[in-house]
């Protein structure tokens, strides 16, 4: 009598993985306003906010209000975190997209497993943050020659981009958790909006945390706010700046990422689509 073995889907499945983080990449390209949008908000950012208000925090003793940064130094990572909150919460309304349209349907019905889509979908997403990423370090960098803006180290750069990446999975765990549970692709958009401000402007992107001391409940509100801790590791990493321990934003940045990163697989592999 013959015994059929069952074989078994492995864990970790390059191909549909590479496939997903292909069809990403080639979306993002084939889009120019969606390419023009990514990386004309940063400059803009920049451009028209530090740009005028390093003049209005002028270099001297105001600088230690900014940890010994010019103002133009402390928002950089300030906007490299907003590209990376942006970028993270998006690719749940990415889902919904596919949703609407078919694709996803078409893909959960293959022999693979559903994490391995969506690993795919994040490591795309991801390129594409820090490609947006690079991009607003250079240009800021420019800018910087004039405005005190520079990286203290090449260690220090190459650990920042490793902060972001773990920043950057936080909220793409996020955003996939959203975009499995809410059906209609205008209430994504609007519930993301409306919890991506406040999380941006209480984060101590552009003003230090405790500027907002003697406001209560928007002070507190800091404190469990994980893109807080995503931004004080990256500015520290970059510039030697950090407000907090650099303990506490790794410790933090990486609970919240394995929390969200598990609520987003939890979430996607149980998504029904019709």
């Amino acid at each position: 009598m013959e015994t059929k073995t069952v074989k078994h889907k492995p864990l970790f499945e390059g191909e549909p993985i590479y496939s997903m983080w292909l069809r990403e990449l080639l979306r993002f390209f084939a889009m120019p306003s969606r390419i023009l949008a990514t990386f004309a908000s940063p400059f803009t950012w920049l451009v028209l906010l530090g740009v005028p208000l390093s003049q209005v925090f002028p270099t001297g003793d105001i600088q230690s209000m900014f940890g010994g940064l010019t103002f133009f130094a402390f928002i950089v990572p300030g906007v490299l975190s907003m590209g990376l909150l942006f970028g993270g919460t998006n690719s749940g309304v990415t889902v919904l997209w596919d949703k609407e349209f078919g694709f996803l349907k078409e893909v959960m019905v293959a022999p693979v497993r559903r994490t391995s889509l969506m690993i795919g979908r994040s490591l795309g997403a991801l390129t594409i943050a820090l490609i947006q990423a690079v991009t607003t370090i250079c240009v800021a960098l420019i800018l910087g020659i004039w405005l005190g803006f520079k990286i203290i180290s090449v260690s220090g750069f190459v650990l920042a981009m490793g902060f972001m990446i773990i920043t950057f999975f936080a909220f793409v765990g996020f955003g996939l958790t959203l975009g499995a549970m809410i059906e209609e692709t205008e209430g994504f958009m609007t519930i993301i909006r409306m919890i991506e401000f406040p999380m941006f402007f209480l984060s101590g992107a552009l003003l230090p945390i405790n500027m907002i001391k003697g406001i209560p409940v928007l002070y507190q509100l800091q404190f469990i706010n994980p893109l807080t801790y995503g931004v004080d590791g990256i500015r520290g990493l970059l510039t030697g700046a950090f407000f907090l321990p650099a303990w506490i934003d790794l410790t933090v940045i990486v609970a919240f990422a394995l929390l969200f990163l598990f609520l987003g697989a939890y979430t996607f592999s149980r998504m029904e689509v019709d």
